[in-house]
């Protein structure tokens, strides 16, 4: 039979300074170690270091579970690079001792991240560098394959996303707002993931990882002001990257329901009567799928009416 079956692609790594075993598997999402030997070099590390993902449904290509209990983030060290903060799931041990000399799983949140850096370094000339050339030829495919789902634009970059317009936006005090954003042409359409720089925002306002919605470039962040005194941002300051994201599992119990679609639209409105402040005017009949949302607010004696809201329902 051995010459209907190739050798499984084993390759020593390092994770979190320990030397492991791992096989490189192109077609898993996740990485993986074993129980056993999370308890050999990681437990002493202490309890804080495991977090819990239970909400993650972890299964194998045939369909059935793989129980877990947790997962660390790790340094890797592979092709000579450091992949910094790598999620490592810990399975539970096999039956059988199967996993003893192979207890790890390096799968494609590492490889297409240390692809990224190799990439970023030597450009088109990776595949002939030394870095690729001396490694094994296993290696060099999964290199290859993660080069190839770039091309098809099944992997994308962080991609920055910043104030649209060549105006300054005003976010009051003690509010919420939507800000207009503009993104990078490979995250011009569909739901991305949100997240606002790690330095911080501008002034102190504050925001959280999102799920949003691109439409022709343009995304709605919600920027939120916990200050006393109004913050303006500028135009073209970076508000954070956008991330491409997929469904891979959800907690049990949770199914996905189909969204409803919002329209927003801003417009002057002339011979507004007297408004209270606050209030919101629903008039319908413009539009039979549509409804309409006056939202004003009262300075002194007189209001001042700020947005007309359209909400498709």
């Amino acid at each position: 039979m051995s010459h209907l079956m190739s050798s499984c692609p084993h390759l020593a790594i390092r994770m979190g300074g320990v030397q492991i075993s791992c096989l490189v598997d192109t077609g898993s999402m996740v990485s993986t170690i074993t129980e056993s030997w999370f308890r050999k070099y990681f437990e002493p590390w202490g309890p804080d270091r495991l977090k819990s993902c239970q909400w993650l449904q972890l299964r194998a290509a045939n369909g059935l579970s793989i129980p877990y209990i947790g997962y660390m983030e790790l340094d890797v060290e592979l092709c000579g690079q450091v992949i910094s903060e790598c999620g490592v799931l810990v399975v539970r041990d096999p039956p059988g001792g199967i996993c003893d000399q192979v207890p790890g799983v390096l799968g494609m949140n590492v490889l297409s991240r240390c692809y990224q850096e190799l990439f970023g370094q030597h450009g088109p000339a990776l595949f002939e560098s030394a870095v690729t050339v001396e490694a094994p030829s296993f290696v060099m495919q999964a290199l290859q394959y993660c080069h190839r789902l770039e091309d098809q634009g099944s992997v994308r970059h962080p991609g920055p996303v910043r104030l649209r317009g060549r105006e300054s936006c005003r976010i009051p005090a003690g509010t919420m707002k939507f800000v207009a954003a503009t993104c990078s042409e490979q995250c011009a359409a569909g739901v991305v993931l949100f997240e606002p720089p790690e330095s911080g925002l501008p002034a102190g306002l504050l925001a959280s990882p999102a799920l949003v919605q691109v439409i022709r470039g343009i995304a709605y962040l919600p920027m939120v002001n916990v200050g006393t005194a109004d913050v303006m941002l500028h135009s073209k300051t970076v508000l954070g990257v956008l991330n491409s994201v997929c469904m891979v599992s959800l907690p049990a119990r949770v199914t996905e329901v189909k969204s409803g679609v919002a329209i927003m639209a801003r417009g002057p409105v002339s011979r507004v009567s007297s408004v209270s402040c606050c209030v919101a005017v629903k008039a319908r009949g413009l539009v039979p799928s549509f409804s309409c949302f006056l939202l004003s607010s009262r300075h002194g004696k007189r209001t001042c009416t700020k947005y007309l809201v359209f909400l498709m329902v």
